[in-house]
């Protein structure tokens, strides 16, 4: 692991993803010889005006050394997503924190046998963009399955790249669910719930499988809800939602 650092940042990049997610590029400036900064699946704070911050998980693999990307979606009515839009779009640079964030993965620790389950919703591809880049730049052989769930296709803003991994390595597979169909022209693909769909198409379970699982407190603690009832311990799900909103507990 390596320590949390305040650091300072040129911004490099900014452009629309979609039709409200926008895709930032950052610079780290450090003098550091080991261009290892943090472990795919980590996150950073953006360190703006009147000492406020706002975390955001790093979409870019450790592999890439000080080139950082975010994926960050505009909220409709949300001055401080405004403000943080506009700094990134307007200033040429900005402070970060990082690493922070226990979810994550290093090809250094990982067994060869773990079967890997990344499943998103939303901007929570940003963290399995990151851990998958890290396994596929290592040559990783691990058998990783991609779920990205949203609630129409247009949502799911970068189908191409997951698509890619898929068809140009055998041990990766991609499954976009979409819940609203009728809203969503022309998709032929899975829908529903993706949670449930995973749940679903999961036809094996042993200490060897791993999930990480990337988005709102309610996807993922629906997710943990349904994994176990296939047998799936809460211990082989990781998610950061756990540190900062604990699964309920169940009434006895």
């Amino acid at each position: 692991m390596f320590p949390v650092d305040k650091k300072h940042c040129d911004i490099t990049g900014f452009e629309a993803l979609n039709h409200d997610v926008y895709r930032v590029r950052l610079r780290l400036e450090t003098s550091d010889k080991d261009n290892m900064h943090f472990c795919a699946g980590q996150y950073l704070d953006l360190c703006l005006p009147e000492g406020k911050k706002a975390s955001f998980s790093i979409a870019s693999a450790p592999d890439q050394g000080r080139d950082l990307e975010l994926h960050i979606r505009e909220v409709p009515g949300s001055e401080f997503n405004a403000m943080i839009l506009n700094h990134l779009r307007t200033e040429t640079a900005v402070n970060v924190e990082l690493p922070k964030g226990d979810s994550w993965l290093s090809m250094k620790t990982l067994s060869p046998e773990t079967r890997l389950i990344f499943a998103a919703a939303s901007t929570g591809f940003a963290q399995i963009k990151s851990m998958v880049e890290h396994l596929l730049a290592n040559q990783a052989s691990n058998p990783i399955d991609i779920y990205w769930g949203a609630r129409v296709e247009a949502d799911i803003y970068l189908e191409k790249l997951p698509q890619q991994w898929a068809h140009e390595h055998a041990n990766v597979r991609f499954v976009p669910v979409v819940s609203e169909p009728e809203n969503s022209p022309g998709w032929e693909g899975l829908t529903g719930l993706m949670p449930n769909v995973l749940a679903d198409q999961l036809e094996t379970v042993d200490e060897n499988l791993a999930v990480y699982a990337c988005g709102s407190p309610g996807m993922v603690h629906a997710l943990v809800d349904r994994l176990e009832e296939k047998g799936v311990s809460e211990a082989q799900i990781h998610s950061d939602v756990f540190a900062w909103a604990p699964r309920p507990k169940k009434e006895a």
